[in-house]
């Protein structure tokens, strides 16, 4: 199955990337300098710049193969929640809500309000409609939340 992106999430997921390839130019100069400078079997700073190189690579490999492949999801309207959707929830006994946006693992970023479709929220969520209540099996317990709106 290929995997699924929001709009914002493959416009956030292209920045990183532009980012990486940035890192990954002063990573190999970071080498370079190190080179110059070092008994290769010994050197802790030779080591470290090879060891971030290679760790921006393999995130620059990556972030290639999921932007390759992923669908870009338009989020729409609906009735019960789906990928893409922001959520307004409210956990039973208390008066504040929350909201969040339903999105691949790849994008989820809580600080951002959005959660990944995988989560324990994120699975329960999915298929929800308004002024449905739900139980989510968190780390933390069992807790109830009401949908209270679905916005595209």
């Amino acid at each position: 199955m290929k995997p699924q992106l929001t709009e914002t999430g493959h416009h956030q997921l292209t920045n990183r990337l532009v980012r990486l390839k940035k890192e990954r130019t002063d990573a190999r100069k970071r080498i370079r300098t190190a080179r110059k400078f070092c008994d290769f079997r010994e050197d802790v700073t030779y080591r470290e710049a090879v060891h971030e190189y290679e760790r921006i690579e393999a995130d620059i490999l990556e972030l290639n193969h999921l932007l390759d492949d992923a669908i870009i999801v338009i989020s729409e309207r609906s009735e019960v929640v789906t990928f893409g959707n922001q959520v307004v929830i409210r956990e039973l006994q208390q008066v504040e809500t929350e909201r969040y946006r339903i999105v691949s693992e790849a994008e989820a970023d809580l600080e951002r309000g959005s959660i990944s479709v995988t989560s324990p929220l994120g699975r329960r969520l999915m298929g929800a409609t308004m002024g449905q209540m739900i139980q989510v099996e968190t780390p933390g317990g069992t807790i109830q939340v009401e949908v209270l709106h679905i916005e595209p």
